[in-house]
């Protein structure tokens, strides 16, 4: 699942990403991941209402009894020798299956939904493991699309990101196609080749990312990649990737406030990235910083 991506890359991205402004901080300024981003590279909804709904440790670990009729806290049986439900987080795969074994339509649609979401919006560390929290937002089907994913996912990559750039943390994780397929929108010296696409196609399809090696030589492109960025000026960066007004379609890019995903809030300020708006940079404000 995660073969498309030169992990070394988005490291020494993450290595400059300031988790008290959710930018990243380059020798030119800052620059970062905006709802327009999310919009042209992945194709999903905006508007709509912030993804606020909370519940306990123990009602989600409730949900997850109730979505596959079963306890929790037994094995998952077949090939995997695993709980259910570990470390507050779901079974991947186990779900998937589990899904056509209820014969429900409903749960069998949820249960797809709650694994695509878990394996690509909302990415755990664990990589086989999904967050209960996500499936708050499955349980009613015609409320889909009531709600701004765009806004959740970015929120979620946010806090991903500033907990990656922690002393002794290991690992990254969130939507990271979106943050390869960013970098490459904006940093032509990390492109790989493009494929020709209709306009309205989500543009993270169009990258053709190479499988790159791991070990001693993603070691050594890291090094490299350090390099590179410590050397980039604001010439070296496409601030308007989707064309000079590829902002105004999405008028909420120009949002200022927190964005939320469950119970992860984190701040977005796009007054300190104007030039992905073709503007001029001034000094920016303080940042708005939730009160809890």
């Amino acid at each position: 699942m995660m073969q498309h991506l030169d992990m070394a890359l988005l490291s020494a991205f993450v290595e400059r990403w300031q988790p008290d402004t959710n930018t990243f901080h380059m020798p030119f300024g800052e620059i970062s991941i905006l709802l327009h981003d999310v919009h042209h590279i992945l194709r999903i909804p905006v508007d709509g209402e912030l993804m606020g709904d909370e519940a306990s440790q123990d009602t989600l670990k409730s949900d997850m009894g109730g979505l596959v009729r079963i306890s929790v806290d037994a094995q998952v049986g077949g090939k995997w020798k695993s709980k259910w439900y570990d470390n507050s987080a779901m079974h991947a795969e186990g779900l998937l299956v589990r899904g056509g074994e209820l014969k429900i339509k409903e749960m069998e649609v949820q249960c797809y939904l709650f694994v695509l979401l878990g394996s690509t919006l909302f990415v755990d560390k664990s990589r086989d493991r999904l967050r209960p929290a996500i499936n708050l937002f499955l349980k009613d089907h015609r409320r889909l699309t009531d709600y701004a994913w765009r806004a959740g996912s970015l929120a979620y990559l946010y806090r991903q990101l500033g907990v990656a750039t922690r002393a002794g943390s290991k690992g990254l994780c969130g939507c990271l196609t979106l943050l390869q397929a960013w970098i490459y929108e904006y940093f032509p010296l990390f492109r790989p080749s493009q494929l020709p696409q209709s306009p309205d196609a989500p543009r993270d399809s169009s990258w053709i990312s190479p499988r790159l090696p791991g070990g001693d030589e993603a070691r050594q492109r890291l090094v490299r990649y350090r390099q590179l960025l410590d050397e980039l000026s604001a010439d070296d960066v496409t601030w308007t990737p989707y064309g000079r007004d590829g902002h105004t379609d999405i008028p909420r890019s120009l949002y200022t406030s927190p964005i939320r995903f469950s119970d992860i809030v984190e701040g977005y300020d796009p007054a300190r990235c104007l030039r992905q708006f073709g503007y001029r940079q001034i000094i920016p404000r303080a940042m708005t910083v939730p009160h809890d």
